[in-house]
This record gives C-alpha cells, sequence and structure tokens, in this order.
C-alpha cells in the first residue's frame, strides 16, 4: 500500500505571515496538532502546537491572558515554523512512511510532489493502516502461534484453517530478530471464538500464545 491512498488531502494550511495566535486558534478548532505551512501550493515548513507552546512565555510569567493573547497576535509563523521537513511522496509505501516517523519522531510526514504540497499522513492514518490490514473491526476471533520459520509452515497452518471451513481474514508474522529460527504469526478468521481453532493448532502440534488468544 502507498501513502497516496491513505494520506489526509483536504488540508488547513498557513503562510508564513499567519500570526502565531490564530494557527493556535485553528490548530485547536479544527482538533489537531499541526499544521502545513505554504507559500501557493508550495510546501515551506510546518508548525506544531508543541511550537507554539516552546515559544510562548512561560506559565510562570507575570503575563495574562489578554497579554499572552497580544503577544502570540504579533508573532509570525515563519519565526517559529520547522523549515527542514521530513517529507515522503505519494509513491512512497506506508513501511517507509512508519519508518521515517518512528527513526525521525515526528507526527506526521507531508506528502509532496516536487514542491507541492499534496497532502499529509499521520501517525493516526498509520494506525488506521494496521487495523484494517488486522481485520479489526469485522466480526472475528484471533489466534497467535509461535511457529518454526521454516517454509512452508504457513501453508500448513493456512490448510488446516480452510479444511475448519474457516476463511482468514488477516495473517501478520515476524521473525524472531535475535534467533531467527522462529516466527509470531498472527491469524485472524470469521469465527466467533478462537478456541476451536487454537485447539485444532494445538493438537497439528503448533504452539499456540494463550495469553493473547481471543480479542474480541
Amino acid at each position: 500500500m502507498f501513502v497516496g491512498r491513505r494520506m489526509t488531502r483536504n488540508l488547513i494550511t498557513v503562510n508564513r505571515d499567519t500570526s502565531v495566535l490564530k494557527v493556535k486558534n485553528l490548530l485547536k478548532e479544527h482538533n489537531i496538532d499541526q499544521m502545513p505551512v505554504v507559500e501557493g501550493k508550495k510546501l515551506v515548513g510546518i508548525v506544531t502546537d508543541r511550537d507554539i507552546r516552546e515559544n510562548s512565555a512561560s506559565p510562570a510569567s507575570s503575563l495574562s491572558v489578554h497579554e499572552l493573547n497580544y503577544l502570540l497576535s504579533e508573532m509570525k509563523t515563519e519565526e517559529i515554523m520547522t523549515k527542514e521537513v521530513y517529507t515522503v511522496t505519494p509513491s512512497t509505501t506506508i513501511e517507509e512512511a512508519a519508518r521515517l516517523i518512528n527513526e525521525k519522531r515526528v507526527n506526521s510526514l507531508p506528502v509532496v510532489l516536487g514542491d507541492e504540497l499534496l497532502g499529509i499522513i499521520t501517525t493516526c492514518d498509520l494506525l488506521n493502516v494496521l487495523l484494517d490490514f488486522m481485520g479489526v473491526g469485522i466480526s472475528s476471533s484471533r489466534c497467535e502461534l509461535i511457529l518454526s520459520s521454516n517454509i512452508g509452515e504457513i501453508a500448513k497452518v493456512a490448510s488446516i484453517i480452510n479444511n475448519m471451513g474457516l476463511t482468514i481474514l488477516s495473517i501478520m508474522s515476524t521473525i524472531d530478530k535475535n534467533t531467527h529460527d522462529t516466527r509470531t504469526t498472527l491469524i485472524r478468521v470469521n469465527a466467533d471464538s478462537s478456541e476451536k481453532l487454537c485447539s485444532e493448532l494445538e493438537k497439528a502440534g503448533y504452539r499456540v500464545n494463550n495469553e493473547y488468544q481471543v480479542i474480541k
């Protein structure tokens, strides 16, 4: 899946000369914590609620609310925005966007094509992708297995599930990074309970992680 399919397109943006007070009010009004700064369609920076907090007077200051608001109304977005912004393109994979957000410790990535801003992908967007891929929200149950990393193990498990008349709604698997000998595999199927499925897999010799056997 690519960023272009999951990015937010209808953006609230500001320009360099927008007052910080207006930015603060827009963030609150739209319940967001960051906003791209543009010059026409060109991305020139990003401003966050953290930028505003860090550039506001200390809570211990003797400034009144009126005085603080006046201070923010005189301050321009360009003075506090981040100019060097990490970005992705519509053809960037969701995995790469997630890696970049995690590595750079940011909450969002503007999506650009050349200099033109097309959208934004946020940590919330990425979490929604994960939930979709895991089949969460669909009437189902799940079973977590510790499998050998041998070729064909997942296919064997899938065969057992098919023979039970069940459909695999999602399957996610990761190999142990230390030993590479085993993989943790999470399978979600179209059943009200995973008890029978997990029991059949245990009978077939598979190790079920019972601690997280059922999620409803």
